[in-house]
Formats: structure tokens, C-alpha cells, sequence
């Protein structure tokens, strides 16, 4: 990531404690011109990590974004500590198919980010975890507008196939109906197939999970993208992200969820060297916030580079 002075450009800032702010490699407007100009034909992907388990995906049938949050921009002075800024203003925003959201935390179902979207962009659908979907309404969303994800099994949007796999942010947490607090997604969308763990810890049976997801998404082929948290705390650690690559066996992975809360980071090089020592020839990429990544036929490309 690149760190910038104070006037080299006008969202750059610093934390509570006086520590500058990594800056996006691209933001605002220039991102939202590279989304636009993105045609992903089918087989390929285009991906922008926003920050913690934030991306922003394009596939040749859709576009949409995965936890979304400005807390940086609106919060006060309980995130005044982020290390980074977030690369998109609510006000200058792609136009989206779909907002998906894998749990309650706020910097994956973000109070300040969710009715902007809805007010901005009439199209957008949410999908949400049922019992997060009350929530959601009373935040002024449409409940037509809202499509819940029991956190098992399928849904389809049409242009956007997933597969709700539980996730055990810290451990695994059902209603009576069965409905998860905490979900993942495998995700279908223009050929290519990509998890989203949202946030959480392994669980018995999880490995099996996703890959019968995926199965039932795209028989017979691959994950193609698992983008993986290794933050550790109620987290994967770097090396079960690793462990999860290995028995899931995706084509590629990325790792997420560090790099803002300084209570709550890693440097991801550790993933790197753990990669590099247990799977060496396995393609990975550690992204820039705000950096465009083209996926296509088992291989990650940047685009812009820091």
C-alpha cells in the first residue's frame, strides 16, 4: 500500500493518534471510471478490495459489492483509530446489481452505508442474513427490496448465484428455524465461481461445505477465488487460511480483513511466507485497497499497481 503526504491528495488524513493514513491506490472517481470501463467476458472477473472484507466484483453478468462501509467517512471518534481510508464516497458509488452482507458487525452491515445505497440506487438489491433482516427494514430499506440468506443453501438472483455457507465468527450461532448470525458465500456469477468467508473461525465440516457448495454452483470445476480473512482473534489465523486452501483447493486466493483497526491487523506477508512454504506453486496476490484485479483462467493480474 501507498502512503501519501497530507497534500498529495485531498482525502488523505490521519488517525487519533497522529498516524498518516494508507491511501487507495484509486478512488472515487477514477475507480468508479474503471469499473465502468471493466467488460469481463465470460471466464474472467474483475475484483477491488475496499478494505477489511469489502470488494467491489464486476463478471460479465453483474456487479456488486460484498460488506460495504464508510465508517472512516461518517463515524466519529470510536474509528477515529483506522489505519486506512475507505475508497469510495457514498456519493460517488458504481451502479450496483446486488449489496451482499455476511453479518451484523458494523463494518460489514454498516448503519451509515446501506440506506445510502438504497437511496441512491433504486436497482440494487440486498441480501442479508435473515436475522439481520429487521434491521435492515428499520433502516428504511424496502423489505422488497431485501432478499434473506437462511445462511444454508441457495439462492438465486439470476445474474448471481450463491450457495449461504455458516460461518462461526467465534462459533457457530443458529435460531430455532436454523438461521446462521454469521454466513459466507460461494458465489456463481458469469463462470466463475468465489468465496467470500465473511468473517470466522473453522468449524467441523466447514472445508466439506464450501466444496459441495461450489459443486452445486459448478459441477465438476474448481473454486476459482477464495478471498480469506488472517487477522487472527475470532478470525482465521494466516495459517488456517492456508489449511483451508489446501483442502478446499481453489484456484486462487486473496487475503483480507487487516490494515485498518490497529487492534485488529497483520502484516500479510506472514500469509505469503506460509503460502510460499506449504504451497508454492498455488497463485495468490496480496491487494492494494483500491487496486483493480482482473481474474481469468486460474491466473490473479493487476492492473493498476501502486
Amino acid at each position: 500500500m501507498t502512503t501519501l503526504e497530507d497534500d498529495q491528495t485531498p482525502g488523505s488524513s490521519r488517525n487519533n493518534q497522529g498516524t498518516l493514513r494508507i491511501q487507495p491506490v484509486c478512488r472515487d472517481e477514477q475507480l468508479v471510471a474503471q469499473v465502468a470501463a471493466a467488460e469481463p467476458v465470460y471466464g474472467e472477473a474483475y475484483l477491488w478490495w475496499l478494505t477489511q472484507a469489502s470488494w467491489l466484483l464486476k463478471t460479465s453478468e453483474a456487479t456488486f459489492v460484498i460488506d460495504p462501509w464508510w465508517r472512516d467517512v461518517f463515524a466519529g471518534d470510536h474509528w477515529a483509530k483506522l489505519l486506512g481510508e475507505y475508497p469510495l464516497h457514498p456519493s460517488n458509488f458504481p451502479s450496483l446489481d446486488h449489496v451482499l452482507c455476511s453479518h451484523w458487525h458494523d463494518d460489514h452491515l454498516c448503519p451509515e452505508t446501506i440506506p445510502r445505497i438504497a437511496a441512491a440506487q433504486a436497482q440494487t438489491d440486498f441480501v442479508i442474513p435473515s436475522r439481520s433482516v429487521d434491521v435492515v427494514e428499520g433502516w428504511g430499506v424496502e423489505s422488497s427490496r431485501i432478499i434473506p440468506a437462511h445462511g444454508h443453501g441457495p439462492l438465486d438472483l439470476g445474474n448471481l448465484r450463491l450457495w449461504c455457507v455458516p460461518a462461526a465468527h467465534e462459533e457457530l450461532d443458529f435460531d430455532q428455524t436454523g438461521a446462521s448470525w454469521y454466513v459466507g458465500y460461494v458465489i456463481e456469477s458469469g463462470g466463475v465461481t468465489i468465496y467470500h468467508m465473511g468473517d470466522g473461525q473453522p468449524w467441523p465440516g466447514w472445508h466439506s461445505a464450501i466444496g459441495k457448495a461450489n459443486q452445486r454452483l459448478a459441477p465438476d470445476t474448481s473454486l476459482d477465488i477464495a478471498l480469506l480473512c488472517i487477522n487472527g482473534n475470532d478470525n482465521l489465523h494466516h495459517d488456517q487460511a492456508v489449511d483451508l486452501i489446501e483442502k478446499v483447493a481453489p484456484r486462487c486466493a486473496i487475503p483480507m480483513h487487516y490494515g485498518m483497526d490497529p487492534g485488529n491487523t497483520v502484516d500479510p506477508q506472514i500469509f505469503v511466507d506460509e503460502m510460499t512454504s506449504r504451497l508454492p506453486d498455488k497463485q495468490h496476490l496480496v491487494a492494494d485497497v483500491g487496486q483493480c484485479i482482473r481474474y481469468s483462467d486460474g491466473v490473479l493480474e493487476v492492473l493498476n499497481d501502486s
